[in-house]
């Protein structure tokens, strides 16, 4: 006889399998998220960006208002990020006087084709603008004092950019805007005493000299090097000498200043010359590549040297201290410094600088 189906409702069921499970579909779903997040990012990595920002500088002089600079920092060899085209989208209708790279162009893996790419494209997109150029942290070093089968001195990225039309700051070097200047300068020179500094270089190279190095293979690259150091240094010089009240002042370099170095260095400047941190109109920097990860909301999510979640200020840029403006330009590529790899959700990003006496 047939079992028959029990009708009482506390009768015990069967379980039923319940397909895939939650489980499963969470992961899922998290795993979708990861792959959409991915190529957004891949699209938003190679999408260029123009933050633009006025610099206010009390009292400027007239000749300078609408000074415009164009800042690229941190290209890291990123090839992707050099089209002619893209660029020329990028700076369609917009004006700039000059360009500054503030470091980190080449990068460790030593890969300078990029950067002169990136040059040719700014060369023809504004052939007359000067490119202005030093190195970063990550860069190989700019100037090399070992014997490496060569009467050349500075490394090849250096002289490549060169040959290329970009001009090295190893020095201040001037922009003539009408009848007055802009000076260019590398910032550690205005912690430097430049006569004194030539002297010592000049004592040296006295030294060398008498005791017969330049003839010697690895004393011989020694020299060459330092004969580079006292061209430079009479150069620097020589600029000192040259200014006046009235030239516009930009310094240049890699990594930000920070807060607490600022306000020293304003303190301790001297006042009976105009090249002064305290004449400084802007310090430009970069180093930082946004925070490299950001995300929505959050900003940065970690940058080396600040920390977690720094939030943009002092990372990335405007800030003044103590009457002096510096910013931070995005970058363009990765750095090595962050352990977080790539640029996440954080397009690459040019800077256009733009001076005014109007104060907001």
């Amino acid at each position: 006889m047939p079992r028959r189906k029990t009708t009482y409702i506390f009768a015990p069921q069967r379980k039923r399998r319940n397909g895939p499970g939650c489980m499963t579909l969470i992961f899922a779903l998290v795993l979708a998220i990861m792959v959409i997040s991915l190529l957004a990012n891949e699209t938003i990595s190679r999408n260029l960006t123009l933050q633009t920002a006025r610099i206010p500088v009390l009292g400027l002089d007239k000749t300078y208002e609408s000074f415009s600079v164009l800042h690229i920092g941190d290209l890291h060899a990123t090839a992707s990020v050099t089209g002619l085209e893209d660029w020329r989208a990028l700076l369609f209708t917009r004006r700039f006087d000059a360009v500054v790279f503030s470091g980190d162009m080449v990068g460790k893996s030593g890969d300078f084709g990029p950067m002169i790419s990136l040059i040719e494209t700014l060369k023809i997109i504004k052939p007359t603008v000067p490119i202005y150029f030093l190195a970063g942290d990550d860069d190989p070093i700019p100037l090399d004092s070992t014997y490496r089968g060569t009467p050349e001195v500075y490394a090849s990225w250096v002289l490549a950019a060169r040959s290329a039309g970009a001009i090295y700051l190893d020095a201040p070097v001037s922009q003539p805007i009408g009848k007055l200047n802009v000076w260019f300068a590398p910032e550690y020179l205005y912690t430097v005493d430049a006569k004194r500094m030539l002297g010592s270089l000049a004592y040296q190279k006295q030294e060398m000299e008498a005791q017969g190095l330049p003839y010697e293979t690895e004393g011989g690259a020694r020299y060459r090097a330092l004969l580079a150091q006292l061209d430079a240094m009479e150069r620097t010089v020589e600029a000192l000498n040259a200014m006046t009240d009235k030239d516009m002042q930009i310094a240049v370099c890699h990594a930000p200043l920070s807060v607490d170095y600022m306000r020293t260095a304003v303190e301790w400047a001297p006042l009976d010359h105009p090249f002064s941190i305290r004449r400084v109109n802007l310090v430009m920097a970069g180093h930082y590549v946004s925070g490299q990860w950001r995300l929505l909301g959050l900003g940065p999510v970690y940058v080396p040297e600040v920390g977690w979640f720094p939030g943009d200020a002092g990372v990335v840029g405007l800030q003044r201290v103590n009457s002096v403006n510096q910013y931070i330009t995005g970058g363009l590529g990765a750095s090595s410094f962050n352990p977080l790899p790539g640029r996440l959700f954080n397009p690459p990003n040019a800077s256009l600088l733009t001076f005014t006496a109007r104060i907001e």
